[in-house]
């Protein structure tokens, strides 16, 4: 039984085993929800889990055998995701594709350009508000599509770190800044510093 495209319909396996219900189409279109298999994930090497969302559409194939020889329609196994164009657009995030609107960060004053886009050529990942890009030109950026939170660097090397909320640095040992040109500390609010000891030198 060669792969058969399916939707997921569901992800809270009853049991537990971290399986996804799945319906192929067209084939069980008129089949009971109820009834429908629950399918096993083809994991990468390590057993990263990336799970599905319901409506996501998958390959699935049938590796089991039944009691008569013959391919277990209960034990689906999902190989990997079913690309697809509803209404001409490809199901992969925008920034991938270069069709659609992709996710426009805040303007944030001064910060580096964000890694340039390459329809086709660039790793995109856009799932769960996390959005990861890994340019062909070697830049990268990982940002929180909901909150705004960005960390990146782009093709020319420049490396940024932004943030709506708060940051924290919390180290064991030392700390140590270097700069080639100015250091510039600017606040809109309070700056304040404690340490059993100062030591400035010039």
């Amino acid at each position: 039984m060669s792969k058969q495209r399916a939707i997921i319909t569901a992800t809270k396996d009853p049991q537990g085993h971290m399986r996804a219900q799945i319906r192929l189409t067209p084939q069980w279109a008129d089949v009971d929800a109820d009834t429908l298999p629950w399918a096993e994930y083809q994991l990468p090497i390590g057993n990263t889990f990336v799970p599905c969302i319901v409506g996501d559409q998958v390959w699935v194939e049938f590796p089991y055998k039944d009691g008569s020889g013959k391919p277990d329609t209960r034990r689906p196994l999902i190989t990997g995701a079913a690309q697809s164009a509803p209404g001409g657009v490809p199901s992969v995030a925008p920034e991938a594709s270069g069709q659609g609107g992709g996710y426009e960060p805040p303007a944030v004053d001064g910060a580096p350009a964000r890694p340039s886009l390459n329809p086709t050529t660039d790793f995109v990942s856009h799932r769960n508000n996390l959005l990861e890009i890994r340019s062909a030109g070697g830049g990268y950026e990982i940002a929180n599509t909901a909150s705004g939170s960005r960390v990146g660097m782009n093709e020319g090397g420049d490396i940024y770190l932004l943030g709506p909320g708060n940051l924290v640095i919390d180290v064991g040992g030392n700390l140590t800044i270097k700069a080639g040109g100015k250091i510039v500390f600017q606040s809109d609010g309070q700056f304040s510093a404690t340490a059993p000891q100062f030591e400035f030198s010039q």
